[in-house]
């Protein structure tokens, strides 16, 4: 057999990002959650102004690499210096077109772990370019609360939360996601209302732990009461 190093110095083989390792079982899984998501998806299109959102929560940064890599593509760099997109498994999750394999204006998917808040490729140039308006509302916001000028101290990472902070609604950061993962970042303090389907690919030890990121997927839309009917029953909204 040939060396590895000698295929990629003919611009056969690619460099940097590999292909995502997952085992059947974890592939199966994911397939179903997207069948099942892409049915509540068609159903509801157009009835809100942001769609379902599906988290997956995994036990380290690796997996969550991979898992991230599976559902929403990846870029590699050939030997020859070249950049190729891979489009990820699920068109509705993809961050790439899978017919011109370019970025999605908004990428459906969000990978926010440790690994992905100190050395994020997700907020680039083109990013903010795209959110400039939500980014400057996120700056009067955080200006408003910290200071006139903490503006210039706000980091890539602080607009990586906002960006899950935000998710489901309308008019900010988070607002387009449909897919979220992440490692253990979405348990206390999540306040998603859009949250319909939760994949759990690590262990959880503990009843009050998967009960926190079971409750994402139990909020309501809305908590507004409808008035109350004859027998005195208040009948909530959605």
């Amino acid at each position: 057999k040939r060396k590895k190093s000698e295929a990629k110095k003919e611009g056969k083989q690619p460099v940097g990002e590999e292909p995502p390792k997952l085992p059947p079982l974890v592939k199966a899984a994911l397939e179903k959650f997207h069948g099942h998501y892409q049915q509540d998806y068609q159903k509801i299109r157009g009835l809100f102004d942001s769609p379902p959102v599906f988290i997956v929560v995994c036990n380290n940064t690796s997996v969550s690499k991979e898992i991230y890599k599976y559902i929403a593509g990846y870029e590699q760099t050939l030997a020859n210096g070249k950049m190729r997109a891979i489009p990820g498994h699920f068109d509705l999750f993809s961050n790439y077109d899978r017919t011109t394999e370019k970025p999605h204006k908004k990428p459906p998917t969000l990978l926010i772990d440790i690994d992905a808040l100190e050395n994020s490729g997700q907020i680039d140039d083109d990013f903010k370019r795209i959110f400039a308006d939500e980014i400057e509302i996120f700056k009067r916001e955080y200006a408003r609360i910290h200071g006139q000028g903490s503006i210039e101290a706000i980091t890539e990472a602080e607009i990586l939360r906002e960006v899950v902070n935000t998710v489901g609604k309308k008019g900010t950061l988070g607002s387009h996601l449909r897919c979220v993962v992440s490692v253990s970042m979405l348990t206390e303090g999540w306040d998603a209302n859009t949250v319909t389907h939760i994949m759990g690919l690590r262990a959880f030890n503990s009843q009050l732990l998967c009960e926190q990121v079971a409750g994402r997927a139990l909020r309501r839309k809305k908590y507004l009461l409808q008035a109350y009917d004859k027998k005195g029953d208040a009948i909530p909204h959605e």
